[in-house]
């Protein structure tokens, strides 16, 4: 009676850790490329296309990743693992090739709020 169990973890698709089984790594979320140079145009339609995918809260800090302690595991901690990784491919998607080098050991999903 006295073990209370941690709220269960559950994502639906309602949930920004929720990703649809058309979410790939792959997928260009805007035709607009940052170049170097239109950066302010990129960010508007790159934070829209986010925001219709109910991603925005990982990029505004609305949700951050989870601290865990080593050895532990936690399903909300995985989940924001997994969210961020295809973010950032999105967000990679979007960026001129030749811009990739100067920034693919920097970029998180959190990248575009920094700005």
């Amino acid at each position: 009676m006295g073990d209370k169990k941690p709220p269960e973890f559950v994502i639906d698709n309602q949930s920004p850790y929720y990703l649809h089984p058309s979410d790939a790594p792959g997928a260009i979320i805007t035709a607009i490329k940052f170049d170097g140079k239109n950066y302010e145009l990129w960010e508007k339609v790159v934070t829209m296309a986010l925001t219709a995918k109910n991603k925005i809260a990982l990029i505004d800090g609305t949700i951050q990743k989870l601290e865990i302690k080593k050895g532990e595991y936690s399903l909300e901690a995985n989940a924001w693992i997994i969210v961020n990784s295809m973010i950032t491919s999105w967000i990679l998607n979007v960026i001129d090739q030749k811009l990739h080098a100067s920034i693919a050991h920097a970029i998180q999903s959190s990248y575009l709020g920094e700005h």
